[in-house]
């Protein structure tokens, strides 16, 4: 009888371990991507997210720093061998750009830390900018299916553009967007202004082609810039379309307007921009002109393709 018990314990204990090859996988697992430099203090970042993570029962969360080589995609990459259910984002926009780019269609959740200058897309989907609120927010909010975009197959959540829009950010420091917000980039739009218009032919959707002259064109998949300036109001984030905004050349008096609206209703509107919506675009610049990606110079460029990717990303939003 001895004998038949033994190798009856014997036999479950051998199905066990092959059903449960790994007994950590059903675990919480968390994986951190961070950009060391957008961080002021790291062993404060590293305890509140351990912290965090222990109180709800999730294992230890393992870290992987962007390099200057690696924005953060590849990283993510790499976290995701690991199966992890959660991915979290510590940076700035072009952090949460590349860790998206990673993390896309793969079901796994992002969550988001805004440690760096601008946190539009942090802002948009309503997590902040709080450190503490965010990480909390990453742990126990709730899932959000959102869109992604691809401009010439560069992923971005967030907003990309040519023309003024690029060279506002490449004229622009991080400290004085840090100081001062929105205001920062007054002087690069008025230094893009003398830039020069370029005439740009646009189509959306495989529709007809339109033809405008334009100091620039933004394409978001959020609308509201630093302080709250909405730039694309009809934008949504999660409704498999993305917004294009023609920023118009026009007379000194247009820009007054503009300018006025802009400081009565923190909405860029008037008679200097154009809006639309759509699924597919192409432009066609007669000049070379700067582009960027969610906030971050990619090279200069005459002509854009932009797609929108429907559902790509899973984050974790306030509940």
């Amino acid at each position: 009888m001895y004998v038949r018990l033994s190798q009856g314990i014997r036999s479950v204990v051998n199905l066990v371990k092959a059903v449960r090859v790994d007994p950590w996988r059903d675990r919480l697992r968390v994986a951190v991507v961070v950009h060391p430099g957008a961080v002021v203090d790291h062993s404060w970042l590293r305890d509140l997210i351990s912290r965090t993570a222990r109180d709800r029962g999730w294992c230890e969360p393992q870290w992987f720093e962007t390099t200057c080589d690696d924005a953060g995609t590849g990283v993510t990459a790499l976290a995701l061998r690991n199966h992890p259910r959660l991915v979290l984002a510590c940076g700035g926009d072009g952090t949460v750009n590349a860790v998206a780019a990673g993390l896309a269609h793969t079901g796994v959740a992002m969550g988001i830390v805004p440690v760096g200058t601008g946190n539009l897309v942090a802002r948009n989907l309503g997590i902040g900018s709080g450190v503490e609120d965010a990480v909390t927010s990453a742990f126990d909010g709730a899932d959000r299916r959102v869109d992604m975009g691809l401009l010439d197959g560069r992923p971005f959540v967030g907003m990309g553009g040519i023309g003024l829009d690029a060279e506002m950010v490449r004229d622009t420091s991080p400290r004085m967007k840090r100081l001062l917000g929105w205001p920062a980039y007054v002087p690069a739009v008025l230094k893009g202004l003398r830039s020069g218009a370029s005439r740009v032919a646009v189509r959306l959707d495989d529709g007809r082609w339109l033809t405008r002259r334009v100091l620039g064109a933004v394409v978001g998949n959020i609308g509201a810039l630093q302080g709250g300036v909405s730039l694309l109001p009809e934008a949504d984030p999660s409704d498999g379309l993305l917004d294009l905004a023609l920023l118009h050349d026009v007379r000194a008096r247009g820009w007054l307007v503009t300018a006025g609206r802009l400081i009565g209703s923190r909405r860029v509107d008037g008679p200097a921009v154009e809006r639309f919506r759509f699924r597919r675009m192409e432009l066609r610049s007669s000049r070379t002109k700067p582009f960027e990606v969610d906030g971050e110079v990619c090279g200069t460029t005459r002509s854009l393709k932009v797609e929108v990717n429907p559902g790509a990303l899973v984050v974790k939003v306030p509940a």
